[in-house]
C-alpha cells in the first residue's frame, strides 16, 4: 500500500544543484567526492543528499538509485530503427 501511495504522490521538486548531486550519486560517488567535484563542503554535499532522500521518500542511497533507475526504464524510448528506415545513396 505504501508503494501505491508513493506512485500516486508527485515527487517534490529538486533544485538545480540537487539535480547535479543526484547525477553524481547515481554514478556512485561518495559525499566527499561530490563535494570535491562541485567545489562545496562535505557538509553541504551531505545536506543535498539528505534533501534528495527526503524528497524521494527513501531512507538510503541504494533506494534512491533504484528509484531513479526504475523510473528511467519506464520512460518510453523511441523504437529502434529498422533496416528499411536506412537509405544508402550510391
Amino acid at each position: 500500500m505504501i508503494e501505491e501511495q508513493r506512485k500516486r504522490r508527485p515527487l517534490k521538486k529538486t533544485t538545480p544543484r540537487e539535480q547535479e548531486v543526484l547525477q553524481l550519486v547515481l554514478q556512485g560517488h561518495t559525499n566527499k567526492a561530490i563535494a570535491q567535484r562541485l567545489g562545496i563542503s562535505d557538509y553541504t554535499a551531505r545536506d543535498h543528499v539528505s534533501a534528495l532522500l527526503r524528497k524521494n521518500e527513501v531512507s538510503n542511497r541504494a533506494q534512491l538509485i533504484a528509484l531513479h533507475v526504475s523510473a528511467a526504464r519506464k520512460k518510453k524510448l523511441a523504437p529502434p530503427l529498422h533496416l528499411t528506415d536506412c537509405s544508402v545513396e550510391r
